[in-house]
């Protein structure tokens, strides 16, 4: 009895003492769909955030604030609106050119560290200001931030795009032999685009590929799936519209014990023809090869003209030969670590690109 009597005081203390939940109702909180990041000359950054009232709203709603810190603006939005900042719903984030030129590492932390963000999101470049992406209008309505989202995945179905999320592009900086990318964006009167790739040399940018070129950057990477290609063949084929698939790309290191080592790149693609402009209804197997090399030739320049910018003239290994070398050959890495952004442009690349346009059973 006197035991139960003991439990049963323990628990009245226990209700007595217990106290309802302070933590606030979504209602309380703003619900963040998208960020902008823009860097100040005077260091500060101004902040551009998309958010809805709550996760039944369609509509969203923009802000801006600046603070001498990301954080420090983004905890300002509470003195206008009244709700703290929530980030489990937000989509995605865009930084400013102004900010890469200076180094993302100074304003991308505070998406990785913070307890309550998401570094799992669609992280872009703008071509300018982040704030002309976040506050752009169609018609008088705000561009939603989860049609913004999808371009991030666009490039499995265009085979010109890039996607990279915020743990993807600090993963790329933190890797040994490699270089980030990431998609750059721009506002025009019909909307916003993936307008080129942006590369970067730790975390600051150094160049920009153009859609093209980032085509032979994904055909090597092995992400080339989809996509359409124009060849021009001439005579009665004329221009010749192929529909990609089946993309594979492969990097090894033959001369892995050279100094410099050597490369060789080999991509393979197939194709569909989709249109033909000169009016050619069947085509026969010499037009076939025909195309088939006009491909072949053209992913090449491609993955040349990537190459020569990112690797030869600029040192930023998006390709990933020094992590090859770091993984295949760990004692050649150590080696030649130290001087590998200037070893990088004196290596030899070799480029094989083999094109498979599918027949038409006749």
């Amino acid at each position: 009895m006197r035991k139960r009597a003991f439990c049963l005081l323990l628990c009245g203390i226990l209700i007595l003492t217990l106290t309802g939940c302070t933590g606030r109702e979504l209602y309380e909180r703003l619900l963040i769909h998208g960020i902008g990041v823009d860097k100040e000359p005077d260091g500060s950054y101004t902040v551009t955030v998309r958010s809805s009232v709550s996760t039944e709203d369609a509509g969203e709603e923009y802000f801006k604030c600046q603070g001498k810190t990301v954080l420090e603006a983004l905890n300002s939005l509470s003195l206008s609106t009244g709700r703290k900042p929530f980030y489990a719903h937000n989509y995605l984030v865009v930084f400013g050119k102004s900010c890469a030129e200076q180094g993302l590492d100074g304003c991308l932390d505070f998406f990785v560290r913070y307890y309550n963000t998401r570094p799992a999101v669609q992280m872009y470049l703008a071509e300018g200001k982040a704030e002309d992406i976040l506050s752009f209008q169609k018609d008088g309505k705000y561009l939603k931030m989860g049609e913004l989202q999808q371009l991030g995945d666009s490039s499995r179905d265009t085979g010109r795009t890039v996607g990279t999320e915020i743990l993807d592009f600090v993963a790329g900086v933190k890797r040994q032999g490699f270089s980030p990318v990431l998609p750059v964006l721009r506002a025009e009167e019909d909307g916003v685009k993936i307008v080129s790739t942006a590369y970067f040399d730790n975390y600051a940018l150094k160049g920009f590929l153009t859609l093209d070129e980032t085509r032979g950057y994904l055909a090597i990477k092995e992400k080339l799936k989809n996509g359409e290609a124009v060849v021009e063949a001439g005579g009665n084929l004329g221009t010749v519209t192929l529909s990609l698939s089946d993309g594979c790309g492969k990097i090894s290191c033959p001369k892995k014990k050279d100094n410099p080592p050597g490369f060789f790149l080999q991509v393979q693609v197939t194709g569909d023809v989709s249109a033909v402009s000169g009016g050619k209804e069947l085509l026969t197997e010499e037009d076939y090869l025909r195309l088939e090399k006009l491909l072949a030739e053209e992913l090449r320049q491609e993955i040349e003209g990537a190459l020569d910018k990112t690797v030869r003239t600029d040192s930023c290994d998006i390709f990933g030969f020094g992590a090859l070398l770091y993984r295949e050959e760990p004692d050649t890495w150590r080696q030649i670590s130290g001087e590998w952004k200037t070893l990088m442009t004196q290596c030899s690349y070799e480029i094989e690109v083999t094109a498979k346009v599918c027949r038409l059973a006749q």
